[in-house]
């Protein structure tokens, strides 16, 4: 009995720490396959407008994040990729079939700066 109390304890414990910390919602996945490259992330709101920021900057390209968006961005000409966002959440979708290395290239530099922008305190 007094084992089930420690462990109920430690658990609370736990959760009431994680429930208190702020800032530290981050997920990142990342698929890269033969045909198609997505990455999606999930971060505090806070930073949302680093985020946007770099995506401006970086795309060339006005992007509202904080509304909910679905668009193709051209990235050189003849490679689009699709990017939904929101407050909060990101996803790009790149289709790698007929595009160009190029192409490939530029989405997992842009993605990479955006972990980084992520990642940073």
């Amino acid at each position: 009995m007094k084992i089930l109390l420690y462990i109920t304890s430690i658990l609370l414990a736990s959760f009431s720490f994680g429930c208190n910390t702020k800032g530290g919602n981050l997920s990142l996945k990342i698929v890269d396959s033969n045909t198609a490259f997505k990455f999606t992330a999930k971060f505090d709101e806070g930073k949302t407008r680093q985020l946007n920021e770099y995506l401006d900057s970086a795309l060339n390209n006005k992007l509202p994040l904080k509304q909910n968006i679905d668009l193709l961005v051209n990235l050189n000409g003849e490679d689009k990729v699709n990017l939904k966002a929101n407050s909060g959440w990101l996803e790009i979708n790149f289709d790698k079939r007929n595009t160009s290395m190029a192409g490939y290239i530029k989405v997992k530099k842009l993605t990479e700066g955006i972990q980084e922008i992520m990642t940073r305190k």
